[in-house]
């Protein structure tokens, strides 16, 4: 099955309505936790007692669809650690196959998060951008991440990874994930220095700019 690319994820935010995007954006930057998708639609994520923040599923259907629950955690090398402050945003990105979709939310490093999702194939992204940009097109992209192949909430693994830095993105894939029944599912998503991706544009309006050159010849 044929993965996401960090250039389809930016396509995919470029879609997004240029008000409704600059308002998802704003309350982004602005401490509170949005979620959109690519109609435009807004909602807000909410936490329990114990911090576990809540997103909304607001893909639209036709027909009532058995959801799924699926638990999500971000995974930080000690690089992406220091990439983070608070003037950065993190978004997660979750894109399902069948409707052609795009659920956006806005999400801390730290935090574990919930979804509730219709059976299906999804691929799910991060993207770490500045907050003082004054749309999210028009920022720099400090970070990117995937879904890792193993779970990384294990001490053994995380070790691993502290012993060998390098190796991190042969932990990562990019293929869709099948939400299917039995769950709960458990995601974990790994963050790299968007330098460390091949062909990962540093703003996205390098790759925005060399469409609009692309479809002009």
């Amino acid at each position: 099955m044929e993965g996401i690319t960090v250039e389809e994820c930016i396509h995919l935010l470029s879609r997004i309505e240029d008000k409704a995007r600059e308002r998802f954006w704003k309350d982004a930057v602005a401490g509170k936790y949005p979620i959109i998708d690519l109609q435009g639609n807004m909602g807000y994520s909410f936490s329990d007692q114990d911090g576990m923040l809540f997103v909304r599923n607001d893909f639209v259907t036709s027909t009532y669809e058995v959801g799924t629950f699926v638990f999500g955690s971000f995974f930080l090398p000690d690089t992406i650690q220091e990439l983070l402050s608070e003037d950065k945003v993190l978004l997660l990105g979750v894109y399902r196959k069948k409707t052609r979709n795009l659920l956006l939310a806005k999400l801390d490093a730290e935090s574990r998060y919930m979804l509730d999702l219709p059976r299906g194939l999804y691929s799910f992204f991060v993207l770490v951008l500045d907050a003082r940009a004054g749309t999210p097109l028009a920022s720099k992209i400090y970070a990117a991440g995937l879904p890792g192949k193993e779970n990384l909430n294990k001490p053994e693994l995380e070790k691993f990874f502290l012993e060998h830095p390098t190796d991190i993105r042969d932990f990562l894939d990019s293929s869709p994930v099948e939400i299917k029944g039995g769950g709960p599912f458990y995601l974990t998503l790994i963050l790299i220095d968007a330098s460390l991706i091949p062909d990962c544009p540093e703003f996205f309006s390098e790759l925005l700019q060399e469409d609009e050159v692309s479809s002009s010849l």
